[in-house]
Protein backbone atom coordinates (compact mmCIF):
# COMPACT_ATOMS: atom_id res chain seq x y z
CA UNK A 1 0.00 0.00 0.00
CA UNK A 2 1.21 3.17 -1.26
CA UNK A 3 2.40 6.50 1.11
CA UNK A 4 -0.80 8.26 -0.14
CA UNK A 5 -3.01 5.65 1.42
CA UNK A 6 -1.48 5.24 4.51
CA UNK A 7 -1.29 9.17 4.81
CA UNK A 8 -5.60 9.24 4.58
CA UNK A 9 -6.26 6.75 6.49
CA UNK A 10 -3.83 9.18 9.73
CA UNK A 11 -0.77 6.82 9.42
CA UNK A 12 2.93 8.50 9.24
CA UNK A 13 4.51 5.51 7.86
CA UNK A 14 7.84 8.00 6.98
CA UNK A 15 7.87 8.86 10.93
CA UNK A 16 7.83 5.33 11.75
CA UNK A 17 10.14 3.80 8.58
CA UNK A 18 12.84 6.92 10.14
CA UNK A 19 12.15 5.70 13.81
CA UNK A 20 12.76 1.83 13.15
CA UNK A 21 16.02 2.97 11.06
CA UNK A 22 17.60 5.53 13.66
CA UNK A 23 17.19 2.78 16.11
CA UNK A 24 18.97 0.38 14.26
CA UNK A 25 21.78 2.29 13.72
CA UNK A 26 22.79 2.91 17.35
CA UNK A 27 25.24 1.44 19.48
CA UNK A 28 24.12 -2.18 21.11
CA UNK A 29 24.74 0.62 24.76
CA UNK A 30 22.58 3.02 23.19
CA UNK A 31 19.92 1.10 21.88
CA UNK A 32 19.39 -0.67 25.27
CA UNK A 33 19.43 2.50 27.11
CA UNK A 34 17.12 3.80 24.20
CA UNK A 35 14.26 1.12 25.50
CA UNK A 36 15.02 1.16 28.72
CA UNK A 37 14.10 4.61 28.50
CA UNK A 38 10.79 3.75 26.30
CA UNK A 39 9.87 1.17 29.05
CA UNK A 40 9.49 3.81 31.43
CA UNK A 41 8.14 6.51 29.13
CA UNK A 42 5.03 4.10 28.45
CA UNK A 43 4.36 3.03 32.02
CA UNK A 44 4.54 6.60 33.54
CA UNK A 45 2.20 7.66 30.76
CA UNK A 46 -0.22 5.09 31.75
CA UNK A 47 0.17 5.29 34.84
CA UNK A 48 -0.19 9.47 34.84
CA UNK A 49 -2.75 9.47 32.16
CA UNK A 50 -5.17 6.79 32.70
CA UNK A 51 -7.14 6.23 35.94
CA UNK A 52 -8.15 2.89 35.53
CA UNK A 53 -4.67 1.27 35.33
CA UNK A 54 -3.59 4.05 38.36
CA UNK A 55 -5.97 2.09 40.25
CA UNK A 56 -4.70 -1.55 38.50
CA UNK A 57 -1.41 -0.53 40.40
CA UNK A 58 -3.36 0.38 43.83
CA UNK A 59 -0.86 1.47 46.90
CA UNK A 60 1.93 -1.07 45.38
CA UNK A 61 5.03 0.91 45.14
CA UNK A 62 6.89 0.52 42.16
CA UNK A 63 10.76 1.60 42.19
CA UNK A 64 12.03 -0.42 39.86
CA UNK A 65 10.51 -2.31 36.55
CA UNK A 66 10.30 -5.80 37.99
CA UNK A 67 7.49 -3.96 40.86
CA UNK A 68 5.29 -3.79 38.20
CA UNK A 69 2.44 -6.09 38.59
CA UNK A 70 2.00 -8.39 35.40
CA UNK A 71 -1.56 -7.80 33.91
CA UNK A 72 -3.98 -10.33 31.99
CA UNK A 73 -6.62 -10.70 29.56
CA UNK A 74 -9.06 -10.62 32.31
CA UNK A 75 -7.85 -7.35 33.70
CA UNK A 76 -7.45 -6.05 30.41
CA UNK A 77 -11.52 -7.22 29.87
CA UNK A 78 -12.51 -4.20 32.66
CA UNK A 79 -10.51 -1.97 31.39
CA UNK A 80 -12.07 -2.57 27.85
CA UNK A 81 -15.45 -2.25 29.46
CA UNK A 82 -14.73 1.09 31.16
CA UNK A 83 -13.04 2.56 28.55
CA UNK A 84 -14.29 1.54 24.87
CA UNK A 85 -16.78 4.46 24.95
CA UNK A 86 -14.75 7.33 25.26
CA UNK A 87 -12.19 5.83 22.62
CA UNK A 88 -12.05 8.15 19.23
CA UNK A 89 -12.03 6.43 16.48
CA UNK A 90 -10.05 8.82 14.57
CA UNK A 91 -6.41 8.74 15.79
CA UNK A 92 -6.90 4.79 16.98
CA UNK A 93 -7.03 1.46 15.19
CA UNK A 94 -9.52 -0.53 16.96
CA UNK A 95 -9.72 -4.65 16.68
CA UNK A 96 -10.46 -7.64 18.68
CA UNK A 97 -9.46 -11.36 19.66
CA UNK A 98 -10.19 -14.05 21.19
CA UNK A 99 -6.85 -16.10 19.40
CA UNK A 100 -6.22 -19.56 20.85
CA UNK A 101 -6.55 -18.79 24.41
CA UNK A 102 -10.38 -18.44 24.18
CA UNK A 103 -10.33 -14.97 26.19
CA UNK A 104 -12.08 -12.56 24.06
CA UNK A 105 -10.51 -9.05 24.05
CA UNK A 106 -11.80 -6.02 22.56
CA UNK A 107 -8.58 -3.38 22.12
CA UNK A 108 -6.71 -0.67 20.29
CA UNK A 109 -3.99 1.23 19.53
CA UNK A 110 -2.83 4.84 18.37
CA UNK A 111 -2.17 5.22 15.16
CA UNK A 112 1.75 5.61 15.70
CA UNK A 113 1.51 2.36 17.45
CA UNK A 114 0.13 0.79 14.21
CA UNK A 115 2.27 2.33 12.05
CA UNK A 116 4.99 1.62 13.71
CA UNK A 117 4.15 -2.23 13.64
CA UNK A 118 3.44 -2.10 9.86
CA UNK A 119 6.80 -0.60 9.25
CA UNK A 120 8.78 -3.65 10.83
CA UNK A 121 6.36 -6.01 9.03
CA UNK A 122 7.53 -4.03 5.56
CA UNK A 123 11.05 -3.88 6.37
CA UNK A 124 11.19 -7.46 8.07
CA UNK A 125 9.46 -8.62 5.16
CA UNK A 126 11.73 -6.76 2.35
CA UNK A 127 14.97 -8.53 4.43
CA UNK A 128 13.83 -11.50 3.42
CA UNK A 129 12.92 -10.72 -0.30
CA UNK A 130 9.16 -9.55 -0.46
CA UNK A 131 8.40 -6.45 -2.55
CA UNK A 132 5.81 -4.60 -2.61
CA UNK A 133 4.81 -6.16 -6.23
CA UNK A 134 4.93 -9.56 -4.81
CA UNK A 135 1.26 -11.03 -4.23
CA UNK A 136 0.73 -12.76 -0.88
CA UNK A 137 -0.92 -16.15 -0.71
CA UNK A 138 -3.15 -15.62 2.28
CA UNK A 139 -3.99 -18.58 4.22
CA UNK A 140 -5.86 -16.61 7.55
CA UNK A 141 -9.27 -16.73 7.90
CA UNK A 142 -11.95 -13.95 8.15
CA UNK A 143 -15.35 -13.48 9.99
CA UNK A 144 -18.05 -14.26 7.64
CA UNK A 145 -19.63 -11.44 8.62
CA UNK A 146 -22.24 -9.36 6.57
CA UNK A 147 -22.09 -8.37 3.04
CA UNK A 148 -20.66 -4.95 4.31
CA UNK A 149 -17.95 -7.04 6.29
CA UNK A 150 -16.79 -8.59 3.15
CA UNK A 151 -16.36 -5.92 1.13
CA UNK A 152 -14.31 -4.00 3.54
CA UNK A 153 -11.83 -7.53 3.84
CA UNK A 154 -11.66 -7.71 -0.31
CA UNK A 155 -10.77 -3.55 -0.27
CA UNK A 156 -7.54 -4.51 2.30
CA UNK A 157 -6.97 -7.54 0.28
CA UNK A 158 -7.23 -5.42 -3.26
CA UNK A 159 -4.46 -2.62 -1.61
CA UNK A 160 -2.06 -5.34 0.46
CA UNK A 161 -1.87 -7.56 -2.60
CA UNK A 162 -3.80 -10.42 -1.32
CA UNK A 163 -5.51 -13.41 -2.97
CA UNK A 164 -7.47 -15.25 0.26
CA UNK A 165 -7.65 -18.86 0.03
CA UNK A 166 -10.62 -20.69 2.10
CA UNK A 167 -9.10 -22.09 4.99
CA UNK A 168 -12.36 -23.56 6.64
CA UNK A 169 -12.98 -26.30 4.38
CA UNK A 170 -10.00 -28.76 4.09
CA UNK A 171 -11.33 -30.84 1.68
CA UNK A 172 -9.88 -32.30 -1.04
CA UNK A 173 -11.75 -30.20 -3.64
CA UNK A 174 -10.93 -27.53 -1.67
CA UNK A 175 -7.59 -28.18 -2.13
CA UNK A 176 -7.09 -28.86 -6.08
CA UNK A 177 -8.52 -25.58 -6.21
CA UNK A 178 -6.08 -23.95 -3.75
CA UNK A 179 -3.11 -25.77 -6.66
CA UNK A 180 -5.30 -24.00 -9.20
CA UNK A 181 -5.23 -21.02 -7.38
CA UNK A 182 -1.17 -20.83 -7.79
CA UNK A 183 -1.50 -22.15 -11.49
CA UNK A 184 -3.50 -18.84 -12.55
CA UNK A 185 -1.73 -16.50 -10.22
CA UNK A 186 1.95 -14.70 -9.98
CA UNK A 187 1.80 -15.48 -6.00
CA UNK A 188 4.85 -13.99 -4.71
CA UNK A 189 4.74 -15.36 -1.31
CA UNK A 190 2.23 -17.22 1.56
CA UNK A 191 1.49 -16.02 4.61
CA UNK A 192 -0.67 -18.18 6.88
CA UNK A 193 -1.59 -20.78 9.80
CA UNK A 194 0.90 -23.64 10.20
CA UNK A 195 -1.64 -26.09 10.22
CA UNK A 196 -3.67 -25.51 7.13
CA UNK A 197 -0.32 -24.77 4.95
CA UNK A 198 1.14 -28.32 6.83
CA UNK A 199 -2.11 -30.31 5.42
CA UNK A 200 -1.78 -28.68 1.81
CA UNK A 201 1.41 -29.93 2.53
CA UNK A 202 1.22 -33.63 2.68
CA UNK A 203 -1.91 -33.11 0.46
CA UNK A 204 0.39 -32.14 -2.16
CA UNK A 205 3.12 -34.73 -1.04
CA UNK A 206 0.74 -37.97 -0.98
CA UNK A 207 -0.70 -37.39 -4.14
CA UNK A 208 2.41 -36.76 -5.54
CA UNK A 209 1.92 -33.76 -7.04
CA UNK A 210 4.62 -31.46 -8.48
CA UNK A 211 5.86 -28.36 -5.77
CA UNK A 212 4.07 -25.50 -5.73
CA UNK A 213 6.95 -23.43 -7.00
CA UNK A 214 7.65 -25.31 -10.03
CA UNK A 215 3.83 -24.46 -11.08
CA UNK A 216 4.08 -21.14 -9.78
CA UNK A 217 7.46 -20.08 -10.59
CA UNK A 218 7.24 -16.47 -8.64
CA UNK A 219 6.90 -17.73 -5.51
CA UNK A 220 9.86 -16.60 -3.07
CA UNK A 221 9.20 -18.23 0.61
CA UNK A 222 6.39 -19.00 3.05
CA UNK A 223 5.59 -17.51 5.98
CA UNK A 224 3.86 -19.20 8.82
CA UNK A 225 2.10 -18.32 12.03
CA UNK A 226 -0.48 -18.97 14.52
CA UNK A 227 0.13 -22.14 15.52
CA UNK A 228 3.83 -23.90 16.02
CA UNK A 229 5.50 -25.66 13.50
CA UNK A 230 8.32 -28.51 14.46
CA UNK A 231 11.34 -28.59 12.08
CA UNK A 232 9.75 -32.00 11.06
CA UNK A 233 6.45 -30.29 9.62
CA UNK A 234 8.51 -27.32 8.21
CA UNK A 235 10.34 -29.88 6.56
CA UNK A 236 7.06 -31.38 4.78
CA UNK A 237 6.11 -27.82 3.82
CA UNK A 238 9.91 -27.24 2.28
CA UNK A 239 9.51 -30.46 0.46
CA UNK A 240 6.09 -29.52 -0.95
CA UNK A 241 6.34 -25.95 -1.90
CA UNK A 242 9.96 -25.65 -2.82
CA UNK A 243 10.97 -22.64 -1.26
CA UNK A 244 12.53 -21.74 2.24
CA UNK A 245 9.76 -21.47 5.21
CA UNK A 246 10.07 -18.82 8.08
CA UNK A 247 8.28 -19.16 11.31
CA UNK A 248 6.76 -15.78 12.88
CA UNK A 249 5.28 -15.31 16.12
CA UNK A 250 2.98 -12.88 16.97
CA UNK A 251 -0.32 -11.73 18.87
CA UNK A 252 -3.45 -9.51 17.14
CA UNK A 253 -2.92 -7.88 20.66
CA UNK A 254 1.20 -6.81 19.56
CA UNK A 255 1.27 -7.58 15.73
CA UNK A 256 4.87 -9.59 15.07
CA UNK A 257 6.86 -10.27 18.09
CA UNK A 258 9.08 -12.48 16.22
CA UNK A 259 9.93 -13.52 12.92
CA UNK A 260 12.92 -15.46 11.43
CA UNK A 261 15.61 -14.05 8.97
CA UNK A 262 17.62 -15.54 6.27
CA UNK A 263 19.75 -17.37 8.89
CA UNK A 264 16.49 -19.16 10.55
CA UNK A 265 17.44 -16.66 13.44
CA UNK A 266 13.95 -16.31 15.41
CA UNK A 267 14.83 -12.03 15.83
CA UNK A 268 12.48 -10.45 18.50
CA UNK A 269 11.03 -6.94 18.18
CA UNK A 270 12.90 -5.25 20.21
CA UNK A 271 12.72 -2.04 18.45
CA UNK A 272 8.79 -1.97 20.13
CA UNK A 273 8.28 -4.74 21.95
CA UNK A 274 9.78 -5.63 24.85
CA UNK A 275 9.91 -9.92 26.54
CA UNK A 276 10.53 -10.95 29.41
CA UNK A 277 10.10 -14.56 30.65
CA UNK A 278 8.97 -15.53 34.01
CA UNK A 279 8.60 -18.50 36.83
CA UNK A 280 5.07 -18.53 37.91
CA UNK A 281 5.60 -16.44 40.57
CA UNK A 282 6.09 -13.93 38.17
CA UNK A 283 9.90 -13.81 38.90
CA UNK A 284 12.59 -13.49 35.78
CA UNK A 285 14.22 -17.19 34.80
CA UNK A 286 17.94 -17.41 34.44
CA UNK A 287 18.78 -16.34 31.19
CA UNK A 288 17.47 -19.04 28.55
CA UNK A 289 14.97 -20.57 30.53
CA UNK A 290 11.59 -21.61 30.02
CA UNK A 291 8.39 -19.30 31.49
CA UNK A 292 5.70 -17.11 30.93
CA UNK A 293 6.33 -14.93 27.68
CA UNK A 294 5.46 -11.12 29.08
CA UNK A 295 4.83 -8.37 26.62
CA UNK A 296 5.10 -4.77 26.58
CA UNK A 297 4.37 -2.54 23.36
CA UNK A 298 6.34 0.16 23.63
CA UNK A 299 4.57 2.85 21.75
CA UNK A 300 1.00 1.84 22.56
CA UNK A 301 -0.73 4.97 24.43
CA UNK A 302 -4.04 3.81 24.07
CA UNK A 303 -4.35 0.76 25.85
CA UNK A 304 -1.94 -0.30 28.84
CA UNK A 305 0.13 -3.64 27.10
CA UNK A 306 2.74 -3.46 30.20
CA UNK A 307 3.92 -6.12 31.52
CA UNK A 308 1.17 -7.68 29.51
CA UNK A 309 0.84 -12.03 29.80
CA UNK A 310 0.07 -13.69 26.71
CA UNK A 311 -0.53 -17.10 27.98
CA UNK A 312 2.08 -18.51 25.92
CA UNK A 313 5.73 -20.36 27.25
CA UNK A 314 8.57 -19.29 25.89
CA UNK A 315 12.43 -19.07 26.28
CA UNK A 316 14.84 -16.19 25.10
CA UNK A 317 18.65 -15.97 24.56
CA UNK A 318 20.32 -13.09 24.40
CA UNK A 319 22.75 -11.70 21.57
CA UNK A 320 25.90 -9.01 21.31
CA UNK A 321 24.06 -8.30 17.44
CA UNK A 322 21.18 -6.68 16.98
CA UNK A 323 18.00 -6.81 17.45
CA UNK A 324 19.61 -8.03 20.71
CA UNK A 325 16.86 -10.47 21.77
CA UNK A 326 15.99 -13.66 20.08
CA UNK A 327 13.55 -16.18 20.86
CA UNK A 328 14.85 -19.59 21.43
CA UNK A 329 11.58 -21.43 22.00
CA UNK A 330 7.95 -21.51 21.41
CA UNK A 331 5.90 -23.34 23.72
CA UNK A 332 1.56 -23.88 23.18
CA UNK A 333 -0.34 -22.51 20.33
CA UNK A 334 -0.86 -25.43 18.70
CA UNK A 335 -4.38 -26.07 17.26
CA UNK A 336 -6.70 -29.12 17.17
CA UNK A 337 -8.37 -30.39 13.74
CA UNK A 338 -11.87 -30.01 13.34
CA UNK A 339 -13.28 -33.63 11.67
CA UNK A 340 -16.77 -34.06 10.21
CA UNK A 341 -19.07 -36.44 9.26
CA UNK A 342 -18.95 -35.76 5.55
CA UNK A 343 -15.21 -36.18 5.63
CA UNK A 344 -14.25 -32.44 5.75
CA UNK A 345 -12.10 -31.22 7.96
CA UNK A 346 -11.31 -27.87 9.48
CA UNK A 347 -8.42 -26.19 12.20
CA UNK A 348 -9.59 -25.42 14.92
CA UNK A 349 -9.01 -21.71 15.11
CA UNK A 350 -12.24 -21.45 13.20
CA UNK A 351 -13.72 -21.09 16.38
CA UNK A 352 -11.93 -18.22 17.01
CA UNK A 353 -14.08 -16.52 14.01
CA UNK A 354 -17.21 -18.01 15.28
CA UNK A 355 -16.98 -16.86 18.34
CA UNK A 356 -15.63 -13.48 16.89
CA UNK A 357 -18.23 -12.99 14.42
CA UNK A 358 -21.10 -13.45 17.29
CA UNK A 359 -19.49 -11.48 20.21
CA UNK A 360 -19.00 -8.35 17.69
CA UNK A 361 -22.59 -8.98 16.67
CA UNK A 362 -24.65 -9.48 19.81
CA UNK A 363 -24.65 -8.70 23.31
CA UNK A 364 -22.97 -11.82 24.80
CA UNK A 365 -21.36 -11.33 28.28
CA UNK A 366 -18.86 -14.67 27.52
CA UNK A 367 -15.54 -13.74 29.45
CA UNK A 368 -14.04 -17.17 28.27
CA UNK A 369 -14.85 -20.36 25.98
CA UNK A 370 -13.50 -23.76 25.03
CA UNK A 371 -14.63 -26.54 22.47
CA UNK A 372 -14.49 -30.10 22.93
CA UNK A 373 -15.49 -32.44 19.79
CA UNK A 374 -16.25 -35.35 21.76
CA UNK A 375 -17.67 -36.92 18.40
CA UNK A 376 -17.99 -36.37 14.74
CA UNK A 377 -20.75 -33.25 14.24
CA UNK A 378 -20.56 -33.26 18.25
CA UNK A 379 -19.11 -30.24 20.09
CA UNK A 380 -18.93 -29.27 23.78
CA UNK A 381 -19.21 -25.80 24.31
CA UNK A 382 -17.91 -24.61 28.15
CA UNK A 383 -18.26 -21.10 28.72
CA UNK A 384 -17.43 -18.69 31.12
CA UNK A 385 -20.15 -15.67 31.76
CA UNK A 386 -22.15 -14.02 34.24
CA UNK A 387 -25.47 -15.48 32.95
CA UNK A 388 -26.95 -18.06 31.34
CA UNK A 389 -26.98 -18.18 27.50
CA UNK A 390 -30.57 -17.82 26.55
CA UNK A 391 -31.93 -20.17 24.11
CA UNK A 392 -31.68 -17.58 21.43
CA UNK A 393 -28.02 -16.98 22.12
CA UNK A 394 -27.54 -20.69 22.36
CA UNK A 395 -29.58 -20.47 18.49
CA UNK A 396 -27.37 -18.50 17.00
CA UNK A 397 -24.33 -19.82 17.99
CA UNK A 398 -25.48 -23.14 16.39
CA UNK A 399 -26.44 -21.45 13.34
CA UNK A 400 -23.09 -19.30 13.05
CA UNK A 401 -21.21 -22.78 13.65
CA UNK A 402 -23.15 -24.56 11.05
CA UNK A 403 -22.55 -21.26 8.94
CA UNK A 404 -19.12 -22.10 9.24
CA UNK A 405 -18.33 -25.45 8.61
CA UNK A 406 -21.41 -25.99 6.34
CA UNK A 407 -22.65 -29.07 8.34
CA UNK A 408 -25.67 -30.04 10.95
CA UNK A 409 -24.10 -30.05 14.02
CA UNK A 410 -24.75 -30.79 17.75
CA UNK A 411 -23.58 -28.85 20.65
CA UNK A 412 -23.91 -29.17 23.88
CA UNK A 413 -23.61 -26.00 26.10
CA UNK A 414 -21.78 -25.77 30.04
CA UNK A 415 -21.95 -22.96 31.44
CA UNK A 416 -18.43 -23.44 33.75
CA UNK A 417 -16.66 -21.21 36.78
CA UNK A 418 -13.48 -22.14 35.20
CA UNK A 419 -11.58 -23.40 32.41
CA UNK A 420 -8.38 -25.22 33.27
CA UNK A 421 -5.51 -24.65 31.59
CA UNK A 422 -3.88 -26.77 29.60
CA UNK A 423 0.45 -28.20 30.16
CA UNK A 424 1.82 -25.41 28.15
CA UNK A 425 -0.40 -22.47 30.12
CA UNK A 426 -2.21 -21.31 27.67
CA UNK A 427 -6.17 -22.28 27.76
CA UNK A 428 -6.18 -23.85 24.33
CA UNK A 429 -9.99 -22.61 22.85
CA UNK A 430 -10.60 -26.03 20.99
CA UNK A 431 -9.53 -29.65 21.70
CA UNK A 432 -10.33 -32.32 19.77
CA UNK A 433 -10.99 -36.05 21.68
CA UNK A 434 -11.23 -38.14 18.33
CA UNK A 435 -8.57 -36.98 16.33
Amino acid sequence: MNNFIWRILGYRMIDSFNELSELKSLSRESYLRVIENKKNIIFNHHYNNNTWYRNFIGEKKVSKWEDIPIIRKRDLQNFSNFSSKTISGKNNYFANTSGSSGNPLYFWKNKYCHGIAWAYIIKMYSNLGITKNDIEGRFIGHVKESYKYQIKEKIKDYFFNRLRFDVFDLSENNMNDYVQKFLKNNIGYVYGYTNVILEFSKFIIENNKPTIASICPTLKLCIITAEICSQYDRKIIEKAFGVPVYIEYGSSETSIIAIEDKLFNWGIATERIWIEILDEEDNLVEKGGDGKIIVTDLYNTSFPFVRYELGDLGSIVYSEEYPYLILNKLLGRQSDMIYLSNGKRSPGLTFYYILRSVIENNEFEIREFKIIQIALNHFIFLIVSNFELKEKEKNILIKETERYLQESILITFKRVNKIEKKYSNKIQNFFSEIA
